[in-house]
């Protein structure tokens, strides 16, 4: 199956590609919901919605779990990147105990997916083991304990962990679960096929039309589908609108290696640098693998990207024995301005949901989703759908993200506009080699592939206008404002954007 860049993830490649029906096999059809985009948000939510007598449309540009979902590392977790501390200092004790009633309720409700449909996904429970790497980290390390404490979720201090890794203090959190999330959502489909469920791949949504509470979207194969509500499952809403500056995007890296012999305790751990460092084993038939992430950036922020697995690889080889490396990848994610995803009715909308910003933590948030969206669709709302309502305004906790974030974007447009490189032979630029040039007065997003093409586009990302950059480990071309990405002949890959960059004429 394919992804949203040039390396395979350990998922995809032990999975096989799910056949795919284009929007051109169905005729016009009105639905209770269309949702966009099929990884776990958009796969978990449409077979929720469907035992709850919906009729769905589901769509996706390209095939399933071609986004985050097939780049994660597929950790499921009853805490998060913000740390239940932070969370009660911004959403105080009360909505911090929420969330985190709702994080173990979201992995019984996985689990119970797995059973009720007999997936086979590699689904193991295990504890998480968090540690200070060095001395300064205790206090924060101490704080994040006594919140679990305070809002139930199950810790305990502990003098070793399963991984040989030295440090200076941890903490066991029990409760947490991991496994295939391809084999996971590809069971969902099938069982959402089976009970009459339809989903259209390799189909682009290009506009969409609200109207007298009536949804209508257009395709890019010139197909109309109709629905009473709209759900957008595609990491981050497109066009521009207020969570272009409340989403930062970045990116994490991520490598499988396979182990000798089998591990004495299936298990987790994170250490608390920023970035931090995380590691977890799997089991996948009698093969044991170690799977070891981090380094994460903001998207465009880094051109060396191929430096940060050379740094993964010496971490693993500094901490681990193994036999050998089998994957490695890179994949995208979104930090919310305040800390916590933002789930619900899209500010003003009425029948328009989304399901974004999730940090590092998609798997639990993505489930989540299915907790929450179904219910506002029935009119309920709950302690759970206030606290991460997309028309929150937490000023405090956002404040600092929102204006970094607005900075961040400002100093790329200006910046990216004048760092291009004067290039009067275009035969200069190697074949595999990606850069924004100034040719004949023109600026390009310039690319040779392995057989000499070249590639010629322009740089201009059509979500906002800032300049693409060059990710060499991904053979994209990747926006630094909002994280939309595109392929090497301007294909759009990721959103905000809605289309593609233009291409330019060789001669």
């Amino acid at each position: 199956m394919n992804r949203d860049g040039n390396t395979t993830s350990f998922w995809q490649a032990t999975t096989a590609a799910e056949n795919s029906q284009s929007a051109t096999e169905f005729a016009p059809q009105h639905f209770d919901t269309i949702i966009v985009g099929a990884g776990i948000t958009g796969v978990t939510l449409a077979k929720e919605l469907q035992n709850r007598g919906q009729k769905c449309l589901l769509i996706e540009k390209e095939n399933v779990g071609f986004g985050t979902t097939g780049g994660t590392t597929a950790h499921i977790n009853n805490f998060f990147d913000s740390s239940y501390d932070e969370v009660i200092s911004d959403f105080g004790e009360y909505g911090a105990k929420t969330l985190a009633s709702a994080a173990k309720d979201t992995i019984k409700y996985i689990k119970s997916n797995i059973i009720k449909y007999h997936i086979s996904c590699e689904y193991n429970e295990c504890s998480s083991f968090l540690f200070s790497a060095e001395e300064k980290q205790n206090d924060q390390l101490e704080k994040i304990f006594d919140s679990h404490q305070k809002v139930g979720i199950e810790t305990v201090k502990v003098h070793n962990i399963p991984f040989s890794i030295p440090f200076e203090n941890a903490i066991e959190i029990k409760g947490q679960a991991q496994f295939h999330p391809l084999r996971y959502i590809n069971k969902l489909i099938k069982e959402f096929e089976r009970e009459g469920g339809t989903i259209v791949s390799e189909t682009q949504v290009t506009d969409f039309e609200n109207r007298d509470g009536k949804v209508k979207v257009l395709t890019n194969s010139d197909h109309y589908f109709s629905a009473n509500n709209l759900v957008w499952a595609t990491h981050i809403p497109p066009g521009n609108n207020r969570f272009s500056v409340l989403l930062a995007p970045y990116r994490s890296y991520a490598l499988t290696a396979k182990l000798d012999n089998p591990v004495a305790q299936m298990a987790q751990t994170a250490d608390l640098f920023d970035p931090y460092h995380y590691v977890r084993y799997h089991k996948s038939n009698d093969d044991y693998f170690i799977i070891v992430g981090g380094f994460d950036h903001m998207t465009g922020d880094d051109g060396d990207t191929e430096q940060h697995f050379t740094d993964l690889t010496a971490y693993l080889d500094e901490h681990f024995k193994y036999n050998n490396i089998v994957a490695k990848w890179s994949s995208q994610y979104y930090v919310p301005a305040d800390g916590l995803a933002y789930i619900g009715q899209m500010p003003g909308e009425n029948n328009i949901y989304i399901s974004t910003g999730y940090n590092g933590n998609g798997m639990t948030f993505g489930s989540m989703a299915a907790l929450i969206i179904p219910d506002l669709m029935e009119g309920k709302t709950t302690p759970l759908s206030n606290l991460l309502s997309p028309a929150r305004i937490k000023p405090v906790a956002s404040a600092r993200n929102v204006i970094s974030e607005v900075f961040n974007a400002t100093t790329h447009f200006v910046k990216d506009k004048f760092s291009a490189e004067k290039l009067k032979d275009l035969d200069l630029i190697a074949a595999g080699e990606g850069k924004i040039i100034k040719h004949d007065g023109d600026t390009i997003a310039a690319y040779r592939d392995m057989k000499s093409k070249l590639h010629l586009l322009s740089p201009v990302c059509p979500h906002t206008g800032c300049n693409v950059v060059w990710n060499p480990s991904e053979v994209t071309w990747d926006c630094p404002c909002h994280g939309s990405r595109f392929s090497i002949d301007g294909s759009l890959l990721n959103g905000p954007a809605m289309s593609d960059l233009k291409k330019i004429d060789q001669e």
